[in-house]
């Protein structure tokens, strides 16, 4: 009799600790370390298995500095004061959609270490008002738009804990991951272009054409007013060091 009792409360434990994993299958999160630098990103995760979940997140970034290639400008460009003033205050706003596969060793999902094979879609938008001197001293002022797109793959090491029946944490830890095929627009116009000399006009392209920026090339096409400069070249990037605050249910 003994022997049964004991034989029922397991059988008990194992069939609530199995109706919980099946009750708390999903995962919506929040990134609270992104707050910090004015990047929202949410994320839902559906557990498939034991051992494997499926998530997809969204973040969006509006209006944020310092542009990307920032430093690599400012050492070609920061000692003329009109382009390190462009640089410095030039502000974009970027939306990354990304879609991972989650493996857990333990078999736990969702909650212990994980590896996380994923794929993941940018685009950014760019606005801003640059100003620059001709070589007569005027003062020109080119009103910029740039749009920006790239896919990529990488894989995330990361561990999730789940906090009594619902709370938990994910810790993205390490997540690199690369793309090709980025393709960046830049167009400028400048109402007062009549007043460019022909040395003007040459020298602008030539300072977009030799543009460094390592792993791209750059191109441009001047149809006065408009300014077009072309990036081309590899996205790639690292998914570090966030914090999410996660509910499960």
């Amino acid at each position: 009799m003994k022997t049964s009792l004991i034989s029922l409360v397991m059988i008990g434990m194992v069939l609530s600790i199995a109706h919980a994993q099946l009750l708390n299958r999903t995962v919506v999160k929040f990134n609270l370390s992104g707050v910090v630098i004015q990047s929202y990103t949410a994320q839902y995760e559906r557990v498939l298995s034991p051992h494997g979940s499926i998530t997809l997140s969204g973040s969006y970034t509006p209006n944020s500095t310092p542009l990307p290639f920032r430093q690599a400008l400012l050492n070609q460009y920061g000692d003329n004061p009109d382009a390190k003033r462009g640089i410095e205050t030039t502000l974009f706003s970027k939306r990354i959609g990304t879609l991972e596969y989650r493996f857990y060793p333990a078999g736990h999902a969702p909650t212990g270490w994980y590896i996380a094979p994923f794929i993941r879609y940018a685009n950014m938008d760019i606005s801003n008002d640059y100003t620059y001197h001709s070589q007569d001293g005027a003062l020109h002022q080119a009103h910029l738009e740039a749009s920006f797109s790239a896919g990529g793959a990488g894989i995330l090491l990361g561990y999730q804990f789940l906090m009594g029946k619902h709370l938990g944490l994910d810790l993205w830890l390490l997540g690199p991951f690369y793309g090709t095929n980025v393709k960046a627009v830049f167009k400028g116009t400048d109402p007062y272009w009549a007043t460019l000399t022909p040395a003007d006009i040459v020298k602008m392209k030539s300072d977009i054409d030799n543009t460094q920026l390592p792993l791209y090339t750059v191109t441009s096409s001047l149809n006065l007013p408009l300014i077009t400069a072309n990036l081309s070249g590899p996205y790639y990037g690292v998914r570090a060091f966030g914090l999410a605050m996660a509910y499960s249910f």
